[in-house]
């Protein structure tokens, strides 16, 4: 199916463009939003937000709308229909044009107010920075008990294959070097696409640098992951890789 986008407001280019892919996250957003609005008056950075609906069947899309329309430092892009968090990234790539690029959670599962942090590293020399819940650093994570041994388990698999001592190789709390992303093309199109994009960024050399943070619980909504399917995914990209 094709992916159509629509761009609904325009941003001269900042230093760091966030990438925040959505998907019927309208219960949460006055929460994640009013969040943002802080960070961004505390840091000196100039701070670009692209949300991503990936065809919302609630009100996401018409809130972010309207945050737009108050906002000049938010960008909404439409999916007319879920592509998976995967082909939302790819549509975030696509648009961002700053020289440092992050993904978040909508969720706020991790917290927002540390994007700061992961951008200077990126300035600093870094190609990836990822937020890490399984470093030994790191406190202990909350939220459902199923997911987070899925999460650490392939984290632990992947870090096996590479052979390197990166701990999280599925959060997509993250800062990118522009031209390291401009570098990869993953194929995966749902929730795998997160440790397909660390995986390729290493195998290119790529430096990661790795935050311990710890990994909340969701208080908003629900959870799109779907455990036989990420495992299924998980698998594919293992043989693949």
């Amino acid at each position: 199916k094709g992916r159509n986008t629509t761009v609904t407001t325009e941003a001269a280019t900042p230093p760091v463009t966030v990438i925040v892919p959505c998907y019927n996250e309208e219960a949460g957003l006055p929460f994640l939003l009013e969040r943002l609005r802080k960070m961004r008056v505390r840091s000196a950075n100039d701070w670009h937000f692209l949300f991503v609906d990936d065809g919302s069947s609630d009100g996401t899309f018409a809130a972010l709308l309207r945050a737009a329309q108050d906002e000049d430092w938010i960008e909404v892009v439409r999916h007319p229909e879920n592509l998976g968090l995967g082909a939302a990234l790819r549509t975030g790539f696509e648009h961002a044009q700053s020289p440092v690029v992050c993904t978040i959670d909508s969720d706020c599962t991790y917290p927002p107010e540390k994007l700061p942090e992961l951008a200077a590293l990126v300035r600093e020399g870094a190609r990836i920075v990822t937020a890490s819940a399984w470093h030994p650093e790191s406190a202990t994570a909350e939220g459902n008990g199923l997911r987070l041994w899925l999460s650490r388990m392939v984290s632990g698999l992947y870090k096996l294959l590479i052979g390197q001592d990166v701990y999280t190789f599925t959060c997509l709390f993250r800062a990118y070097d522009t031209h390291t992303i401009q570098r990869i093309h993953f194929r995966s199109s749902g929730f795998a696409a997160v440790a397909e994009i660390m995986l390729r960024a290493m195998l290119l050399d790529g430096q990661v640098a790795e935050v311990p943070m710890r990994l909340e619980s969701r208080r908003f909504g629900e959870s799109k992951l779907k455990v036989g399917d990420a495992i299924m995914a998980h698998v594919r990209l293992l043989l693949m890789t």
